[in-house]
């Protein structure tokens, strides 16, 4: 028995030679079930373009079912599909059109950091230097406490690694 060739596009496999394969890409069955493949992984904002061009299929909106299906030139989005859709776009123009600081954002790394080290004075009149963290002093003779026990630094909250802590 010979090779095979299978479309996965059109769930169908037939002998693999030049001339069939070259036929079969070429047939329209075969250019549909590849449109409606990727029709799947359209952005949203494509899809309401082509959908406010179409008129709405009127076979779908009374009965719910077409026998064109996807290959239908009306339009199957009810209005709430629609306006979901027009949601979604405006969420993502939203996105798009944020603006980022000069500099960039700061990294989690740089914010740890100002964190730690920058201590607010709200009294406004005395100055307090408390350690942000300390270690009790009962255990300041142990020289291997478990890092749930050591005290915080900002560097060890950044270079830390946390599948050791078991």
């Amino acid at each position: 028995m010979g090779k095979t060739y299978y479309c996965d596009y059109c769930d169908r496999s037939f002998k693999d030679d030049v001339e069939a394969r070259k036929k079969h890409l070429s047939s329209l069955q075969h250019a549909k079930n590849r449109a409606n493949h990727y029709s799947v992984f359209k952005d949203p904002e494509t899809i309401l373009r082509e959908e406010h061009t179409k008129t709405p299929c009127k076979r779908y909106m009374t009965v719910g079912d077409c026998a064109f299906g996807l290959g239908c030139r009306y339009s199957h989005y009810t209005p709430h599909m629609i306006w979901k859709l027009q949601q979604l776009v405006a969420m993502k123009n939203f996105k798009s059109l944020t603006v980022q600081p000069k500099g960039g954002w700061p990294s989690s790394g740089d914010i740890i950091k100002e964190y730690f080290e920058n201590v607010l004075d709200l009294s406004g009149t005395e100055e307090h230097n408390y350690p942000v963290w300390s270690i009790p002093p009962r255990l300041a003779n142990y020289p291997y406490l478990p890092p749930s026990l050591q005290p915080v630094t900002s560097d060890k909250l950044i270079d830390c690694n946390f599948s050791k802590w078991g």
